[in-house]
């Protein structure tokens, strides 16, 4: 899940306090590496990017005190590193602009449970709705119901409008809520909300 640290810690690294640099790599690695994995399924590409993506901001602190947002700015630099490596490793120069259309996201159904609130059939239904959302309306359901992240941020995040957001959200619940029953859908809400302490 997405960690949001207190911002005087990032105010503090781009002062250049290694003891804060330290805590934003600890405290958004987990977050990072999950998003990272659902861009790809690649465990040393995705470990890599995010060394890489922390070794380069640490070089470019002094340039970073502009950045309002660190939570969106980590997330928006790793999706967009993995994305260039991805596309460099396929070799796909000419569908380089499809390339992010195209990425096939997998969502699958750990990140909605907590241990075994599912059960078995339960499972295979959500399994089975899932698999009928688009890319992007996976990722803006992991985005915002795992990470935690707001409309706002995940307009920022996927370089697009507030209203697309939106839309991706009601055509993915719309899908789940024609998929699933009523009983099995609640209890998903149920677990999410539980799982992001919203309760």
């Amino acid at each position: 899940m997405s960690s949001k640290l207190p911002s005087d810690i990032w105010d503090q690294f781009v002062g250049g306090d290694y003891g804060s640099f330290k805590k934003l790599f600890h405290g958004y690695y987990d977050g990072l590496y999950g998003y990272g994995l659902k861009l790809s399924n690649d465990h040393n590409l995705v470990k890599d990017t995010i060394q890489n993506l922390f070794i380069t901001i640490w070089e470019r602190r002094d340039d970073l005190d502009h950045i309002e947002s660190p939570n969106v700015y980590l997330y928006v630099s790793l999706r967009r590193e993995i994305f260039k490596k991805r596309k460099k490793r396929d070799r796909r120069r000419e569908i380089a602009e499809e390339a992010e259309d195209d990425f096939h996201i997998h969502f699958g159904t750990e990140e909605l449970m907590i241990k075994n609130e599912l059960k078995k059939e339960q499972k295979e239904k959500l399994e089975s709705a899932l698999s009928q959302l688009s890319n992007k309306e996976k990722e803006v359901l992991y985005l915002h119901y795992y990470n935690g992240m707001s409309y706002s941020e995940i307009e920022e995040i996927l370089s697009i409008n507030r209203q697309s957001v939106r839309n991706y959200m009601y055509r993915a619940m719309e899908t789940l809520r024609a998929v699933l029953d009523l009983g099995v859908l609640r209890l998903v809400i149920s677990v999410l909300v539980l799982f992001l302490g919203l309760l």
